[in-house]
């Protein structure tokens, strides 16, 4: 069983994480109850104007989901990470700049292969065959300096604007069918299967994922991982999902904490989302 939370920072030599959250790009978020607040009143009016004017086909999809298809016969991203050299490790973070998310799996062909988010990019490192043998290479992307947007979302259940589970059910709702109706909202070039793994977030960590691909998906890339751990009174899954293009990069990391014997719908999520352009220099 694993046990994660977004903003831990992997440490070698251990199969768990220790939190180590810095304060990067934290320093712009209120601090008060006030300021809290406020906030809230201004992102509220800012969701009410872009419904009011905002054409149809301006707001992403919301995609129903699809499960996290959890197999314990596979390593998890903890059993992953410590399968890379500690100086592989070390390199990934401090490329990164830090680390605010992270997630780590094997290839298809059973290797190892982590990604790190932080201030300076998203990171990853994996194995490639190069003279009939398998070199491990990384490669980051970039972002610009001060573009990294961060949101906090805290909810229970399916999120605030889905509709319900019984509303328009076909037969392929559970593989990520859309939960909009038809030319209500914009649906991105995700197959079956990614639109699945995005319809377990909530609405609103959905819509962080996809708007900034709204006007330029060109390129766009899903990658997505989870994990599960059973509890003596309560389930708790870890998921992130990151969404890749030309232009940006969205990620978005967290837990979603289940009691024993209570329905899905009660389940409450945290998640932590950001948002960065990327540097093409």
């Amino acid at each position: 069983m694993t046990e994660a939370r977004p903003t831990e920072s992997p440490e070698p030599g251990q199969s768990g994480a220790r939190g180590r959250a810095g304060a990067q790009g934290r320093d712009r978020w209120p601090t008060t109850r006030r300021e809290r607040l406020a906030e809230l009143e201004t992102r509220r009016a800012e969701q009410s104007r872009r419904t009011r004017h905002e054409p149809a086909g301006t707001t992403p999809a919301v995609h129903r989901p699809g499960g996290f298809g959890f197999d314990d016969s596979f390593p998890n991203r903890h059993q992953c990470w410590d399968m890379l050299e500690p100086s592989a490790r070390d390199k990934l973070e401090q490329k990164a700049g830090g680390v605010w998310a992270w997630w780590a799996r094997l290839d298809p062909d059973g290797r190892p292969k982590a990604f790190v988010f932080g201030p300076r990019g998203l990171c990853q490192a994996g194995f490639v065959i190069r003279g009939g043998r398998p070199v491990l290479q990384g490669e980051r992307l970039k972002l610009e300096p001060g573009s990294v947007r961060r949101r906090s979302f805290s909810t229970t259940g399916p999120g605030t604007d889905a509709p319900p589970a019984t509303e328009g059910l076909r037969a392929d709702a559970a593989h990520g069918a859309l939960q909009s109706p038809p030319g209500a909202a914009r649906s991105l070039n995700l197959d079956q299967a990614a639109r699945g793994a995005l319809g377990n977030f909530p609405a609103e960590v959905q819509e962080f994922l996809q708007r900034p691909f709204l006007a330029d998906d060109q390129g766009l890339v899903a990658d997505w991982y989870g994990d599960q751990s059973l509890e003596l009174t309560h389930e708790r899954i870890f998921a992130v999902f990151c969404l890749t293009a030309d232009r940006h990069v969205t990620v978005a990391a967290g837990t979603r904490t289940r009691a024993r014997g209570r329905s899905e719908d009660r389940a409450r999520w945290d998640v932590e989302c950001w948002h960065g352009r990327i540097h093409r220099g």
